[in-house]
């Protein structure tokens, strides 16, 4: 359902308490932090996918992604394709960014690498 349709949330004396609504769930959900403040988690921090190689590699994901990392052990240089973006990772070179949603990252090249994919 959407937020227009949905019952926000009320405290014992029917006063409406900080919330949120979760478009995943349809419901309205408290807000739950430390010293006043919101909780959340920024979006391409959660990782979701963490691995290794030295050849190429397509990896494709049911969710958008947001974060990519990859350091390069190698000698020679590594090509990340994600979204249209040619990112060229030089040997002893790490990179590590956030990124419009992506469903795909592909790593081209012969040298040993690392990788993690955030959520």
């Amino acid at each position: 359902m959407a937020y227009k349709d949905e019952i926000i949330l009320r405290d014992k004396d029917q006063n409406p308490i900080p919330q949120y609504f979760n478009s995943a769930t349809g419901l309205y959900e408290p807000l739950e932090g430390s010293y006043g403040s919101n909780s959340f988690i920024e979006r391409g921090r959660l990782v979701k996918d963490a691995f290794n190689g030295s050849t190429t590699v397509t990896k494709t994901y049911q969710n958008n992604m947001f974060g990519f990392g990859i350091v390069n052990d190698g000698t020679s240089d590594l090509t990340v394709i994600i979204n249209g973006f040619n990112i060229v990772v030089k040997s002893g070179e790490a990179f590590d960014d956030l990124f419009d949603p992506f469903k795909t990252v592909t790593i081209t090249g012969t040298s040993a690498f690392r990788a993690v994919v955030r959520q």
